[in-house]
């Protein structure tokens, strides 16, 4: 026999449920939602084509002189620096791999269908410092552990993975303005994780948003699972938890001090078994957060990208 409770419950699942359904219902109805580069399509292709090679991804490339030149200046930032400065994109592609020169291609794409806004209670400016400098710390902490990991992972994913975590965010914050607002004010006053106060103000939380979006976009798998699993990398298929265990840690870390705003007043939880997976002895914990504080200073010419 069912109990009250039993059935309290289950309404109020079966309510938001609903509410979800509903979310995702009027996402689907956006006719403004940003788009990302035709060009990027051609790069994808390009790029999953065996008889493909340098000269013809810089082709593709150089039909958008805007993006050609900011990927140089990414080529040649202190994220992604060599010994010797890089001024000719055939040389970059053949330098840094089709790869490589399509994920930068991306991650300067997403600026700019989400520039600068005035809000004041979400400052987005802030908010990609905080994604930017955890593809910062999902490097560090890949860096130091990847010793016992069973994926090898190139710069350029690691950066994505990071840059794109809380995508969801600015998807709520655009489309869902007032509802977002009301979660990070109700996050802030009653110290609980901002995604847990999303799923009762708006009915879904920024990781589902922004995985929905991740899957509209075409992105990598890989990528789609960080978005929607950087809170809760249990739930993560086996073949790209380690990803999300490691942008999980970095964005940890990156909320735990502080640097940029991504509306979290509340650091997400610390789950042991994450650090426990990638090997970090919490005594190891200082001298993280000291190195991903110094190295995110490298964030700025990226934060550059998204004004320009």
């Amino acid at each position: 026999m069912e109990t009250p409770e039993g059935t309290r419950l289950f309404r109020n699942e079966l309510a938001m449920a609903q509410r979800k359904e509903e979310i995702f219902k009027k996402l689907e109805t956006i006719r403004d939602l940003p788009t990302l580069p035709v060009i990027l399509d051609k790069l994808r292709a390009a790029v999953h084509d065996t008889k493909s090679d340098a000269q013809r991804i810089a082709r593709i490339i150089e039909d958008d002189p805007s993006m050609m030149a900011k990927i140089l200046r990414v080529v040649n930032s202190a994220l992604f620096a060599g010994t010797e400065r890089i001024n000719d994109l055939q040389l970059a592609v053949a330098r840094m791999g089709t790869s490589t020169i399509n994920n930068i291609a991306l991650s300067t794409s997403v600026f700019s269908a989400f520039g600068p806004s005035d809000e004041k209670d979400f400052d987005r400016m802030e908010f990609w410092r905080h994604s930017i400098s955890t593809g910062i710390a999902v490097n560090v902490l890949y860096e130091r552990y990847n010793g016992n990991l069973k994926k090898r992972y190139p710069k350029d994913v690691l950066h994505l993975a990071g840059l794109l975590h809380d995508i969801g965010k600015i998807i709520f914050e655009q489309y869902f303005h007032q509802d977002f607002i009301a979660a990070i004010r109700a996050s802030a006053e009653s110290f609980i994780p901002l995604f847990q106060v999303e799923l009762d103000t708006i009915g879904a939380d920024h990781a589902q948003a922004g995985a929905w979006l991740g899957q509209k976009w075409h992105l990598a798998e890989e990528l789609i699972e960080v978005i929607r699993w950087h809170h809760e990398p249990d739930n993560a298929d086996e073949r790209n938890k380690e990803l999300v265990m490691l942008c999980h840690a970095g964005n940890y870390v990156c909320n735990l001090v502080r640097i940029g705003n991504s509306g979290d007043a509340v650091a997400p939880a610390f789950f042991r078994g994450v650090w426990k997976r990638l090997g970090v002895d919490i005594e190891d914990l200082s001298g993280i957060m000291d190195q991903i504080k110094e190295e995110s200073k490298n964030s700025e010419l990226l934060l550059a990208l998204v004004k320009s």
